[in-house]
């Protein structure tokens, strides 16, 4: 796998610092772990699965035929004169009625139904992605939070080491009482920039408990910032991000839905014959049996509005296709541009500031140990703050970096991809129905990742049912408007597809 499988984190290495408040006999949860834990345990994934059961359930609906049959009893009492000739007192009218479908509307309600949960699981895969790369951001936070914990640690330590060596220098001195009070005042602020980092890393922690989906924490985390290089190819990018992002494919299972929504439309604009036996006894007692059959006269309405609507609806479930697909590749060139700024920046600090500005701190301190005459506290302190702003400047790049590879992750739909190896893929936790129901196209399982693929081109396998992109919709003339209204009736269909 080319340069994306790079970007593991390197959990771990680190020892021991930093923990959050009744953590620190807990074991350490490893960034793999922390995925699959938020998979298992999510509140909110969880109740967006159901969907899937609905989807389901709705695929049964379709293939259950949507009328049934009605039968008609007429009963009366008869009399009249002798005339008339009634020998039955009691006439019968029985008639059994039954709404037949005509134009395969069955089949494209099983077409659209298949679609619609073929869409679901996408969307519920696009949420189990989406939540994946939330845990991986919430998790360096935390990591990122405790590195710059450290370092403002360090220097509440060092601040107050040079309260005390100034205090050593004033009485021969080396330094004034005023130097002294500044030294303090510098040790209180460090002091104050500490807690305001315990409350940042608090918050943090906090936020990775929730998209773990769990209160207590009862666990640890450490880990490094640091990363090792990353090659990659945008084009390979790109194709990658093509065939695996779940929401590209959800909007691919909309338009397939919203053809056989419009199929569905069409052949209902004529409406449904009624048929069915019926028989009659009269007063005269003659016994009548027959066939009734009633159609539907669709001469004010015809459904254009409808079929409008639908061929509207086709063309911009189609219009979301193609904005999704730029809305993809722009993601992938912005995490590009992203991490190329953030590696630049990480790298000048990482080569030239930090080295110079330690240097110069270090020198600075071994003029102060020695009492050199014209070491000015001023210019230590502000070493010190420069020194201070580089730290804390780099563990800033270090976290563009890792939130632009995070960002990379997100836009090629591959949230596992060298962070972590996740299970082999299984079956959807709600099995589709069997037998005569139809099945939907491939779509990805409800209760587990998309496993990372083992080439960035590695293509999905096409869906089953994948028609053609539809031409947007004109408004239709007479004439087509008259041979929409014949093509029901005569036109040659060609062989259905099997959804």
């Amino acid at each position: 796998m080319i340069g994306l499988v790079l970007l593991s984190v390197c959990i771990g290495a680190e020892p021991a610092g930093i923990v959050a408040p009744g953590t620190a006999d807990k074991p350490i949860l490893s960034l793999e772990a922390a995925v699959h834990f938020a998979l298992e345990n999510n509140p909110t994934l969880a109740y967006q699965r159901q969907q899937h059961g609905i989807a389901a359930a709705h695929v049964i609906i379709a293939d259950t035929y949507p009328y049934n049959p009605v039968l008609e009893n007429r009963i009366q009492a008869a009399n009249g004169p002798p005339a008339a000739g009634i020998t039955n007192g009691l006439p019968l009218e029985h008639i059994l009625l039954w709404e037949v479908e005509l134009q395969h509307q069955g089949r494209y309600r099983r077409r659209a139904a298949c679609a619609a949960l073929s869409r679901t699981d996408w969307e519920i895969a696009n949420q189990e992605q989406s939540l994946a790369v939330q845990v991986i951001r919430a998790y360096l936070g935390v990591v990122y939070r405790q590195k710059k914990l450290r370092l403002l640690e360090q220097t509440q330590r060092l601040n107050e080491q040079l309260v005390a060596d100034v205090a050593k220098l004033v009485n021969p001195g080396k330094f004034s009482p005023a130097d002294r009070y500044l030294a303090q005042s510098e040790a209180d602020n460090s002091h104050d920039l500490l807690h305001a980092g315990q409350q940042r890393y608090v918050d943090a922690w906090r936020e990775l408990c929730r998209v773990l989906g769990t209160v207590d924490g009862s666990f640890r985390i450490e880990g490094d910032l640091e990363l090792p290089p990353m090659s990659y190819d945008p084009h390979a990018l790109c194709g990658l991000a093509l065939t695996r992002r779940a929401d590209l494919h959800a909007f691919e299972m909309a338009v397939a839905e919203a053809i056989a929504n419009l199929q569905l439309t069409k052949a209902n604009r004529f409406g449904n014959p009624t048929v069915g036996p019926a028989y009659t006894l009269d007063p005269t007692g003659v016994n009548a049996i027959g066939v009734q059959i009633n159609f539907p006269i669709p001469i004010p309405n015809r459904h254009r509005g409808e079929i409008a609507a639908s061929q509207a609806e086709r063309g911009q479930a189609v219009g979301k296709v193609e904005a999704a697909k730029f809305d993809v590749q722009n993601d992938v060139a912005t995490a590009i541009a992203r991490l190329l700024a953030a590696e630049e920046r990480a790298d000048f600090l990482r080569t030239k500031a930090l080295p110079q500005t330690q240097q110069a701190a270090d020198e600075m301190d071994k003029l102060l140990q020695v009492g050199q005459a014209g070491v000015d506290l001023l210019k230590i302190i502000e070493v010190r703050r420069r020194l201070l702003q580089f730290r804390d400047s780099y563990l800033d790049a270090l976290w563009d970096v890792n939130q632009a590879r995070a960002d990379i992750l997100a836009a090629t739909g591959e949230p596992a991809l060298g962070f972590c190896n996740p299970p082999a893929p299984q079956g959807p936790h709600t099995p589709p129905p069997q037998g005569p129901h139809p099945q939907p196209a491939p779509a990805p399982p409800a209760t587990q990742l998309i496993p990372p693929t083992t080439a960035v081109f590695a293509p999905a396998p096409p869906p089953a049912f994948a028609p053609s992109p539809p031409t947007v919709f004109a408004p239709p003339s007479q004439a087509s408007r008259k041979r929409e209204d014949d093509d029901i009736w005569t036109a040659a269909r060609p062989p259905p597809r099997q959804p």
